[in-house]
């Protein structure tokens, strides 16, 4: 056994029983995302009736629907070169009251312009919400636990899009469109400054005792990622780097299927609810009810997908089939939306 083993044992046994602080920031870490999708998703439940009142065409709901995205995807390094420098503790909570403040004032909005410009603050400031939640992650868990905390949070946006979109078209059905605005962008203001006052670093938390951290950082965890009490220089980028990131063939096949699975998913989060309400001519109740069922589909070909590339792992079956099996199926399977159009 070596020095530093004996090192990190000893630590660990003079320090008592390890506290549990990184699932409590794990939960924190699921409701954020939460949140966060059910600011993306609100645009869609309200798309049909804010479409009636400021006359809309299908090409006008098009821009509406995907001023999100531009500003999203424009702003993802930007939005990363700041997660670098600015410790979560700040920054997250920056982001979340920035863009619930922009989700309010959607409700509140009287043209198409204004409309759009909203959207786009929304999409800006939501951008580097999953890099802050994957820098979180680095700091409280070691690596062997890593992939668990990770999709726990991630299961968050199906749970939340699943359980909360019915509830928003029952408060839409119940009071007005606006109101579907107002109260998404209060409970993110909300919870940001919640964030604030919570969460520290493992290395700054009062409610983190030296087994944990010492439990993290033994297992790989960066315990002093972000932290206040150690000051670390980001990186610069470098040519060498945009070479490593567009010039492996690996990498380019994990864009490719993100993008088709972005693709797929953006078509529930902003027109399936108008395509059920308009094309197919069913009432909200019915709607919210239907939005959800491919959000739960979701969540259990997330968790199903998991289990089974690991036991196929396990298994002897190759680590390359293991884990392009369940995409390449999920992918295909995704395709029998198609048959919609014929019922």
């Amino acid at each position: 056994m070596s020095q530093s083993t004996l090192s990190s044992a000893a630590t660990l046994k003079s320090a008592g029983k390890a506290t549990k602080t990184r699932y409590a920031v794990a939960f924190m870490l699921f409701l954020t995302v939460v949140i966060n999708y059910m600011d993306r998703s609100n645009l869609s439940v309200a798309a049909p009736l804010i479409s009636e009142e400021f006359g809309l065409d299908t090409a006008q709901q098009g821009l509406l629907l995907s001023a999100f995205g531009w500003t999203y995807a424009a702003m993802q390094l930007p939005g990363g070169w700041l997660v670098d420098r600015v410790q979560p503790r700040l920054l997250y909570p920056i982001c979340l009251v920035l863009w619930s403040v922009a989700t309010i004032f959607m409700g509140m909005a009287g043209s198409f312009i204004a409309l759009i410009v909203l959207r786009m603050a929304v999409g800006g400031f939501e951008a580097p919400a999953y890099p802050i939640n994957n820098k979180v992650v680095t700091a409280w868990f070691p690596e062997r636990e890593r992939a668990t905390a990770i999709g726990f949070y991630t299961s968050g946006q199906f749970i939340g899009l699943a359980l909360l979109t019915p509830v928003l078209l029952w408060l839409q059905h119940a009071l007005t469109w606006h109101w579907v605005f107002v109260v998404t962008g209060a409970v993110g203001v909300v919870w940001g400054l919640i964030w604030f006052v919570m969460y520290r670093n493992p290395v700054d938390s009062k409610r983190t005792n030296a087994a944990e951290i010492e439990y993290i950082r033994e297992g790989g965890g960066l315990v002093d990622l972000g932290s206040k009490k150690t000051k670390t220089v980001a990186p610069k980028l470098s040519k060498a780097d945009f070479a490593l990131v567009l010039g492996r063939k690996k990498l380019w096949g994990i864009y490719i299927g993100q993008f088709c699975l972005t693709s797929t998913l953006w078509f529930f989060l902003t027109w399936f609810p108008t395509y059920l309400v308009t094309y197919r001519q069913m009432d909200y109740i019915k709607t919210g009810f239907l939005t959800s069922l491919p959000f739960i589909a979701a969540l259990a070909g997330v968790l199903i997908s998991g289990v089974l590339s690991d036991l196929m792992l396990k298994r002897g079956v190759s680590l390359g089939t293991s884990r392009k099996l369940p995409i390449i199926t999920g992918l295909l399977l995704s395709m029998s939306m198609i048959g919609a159009i014929f019922t």
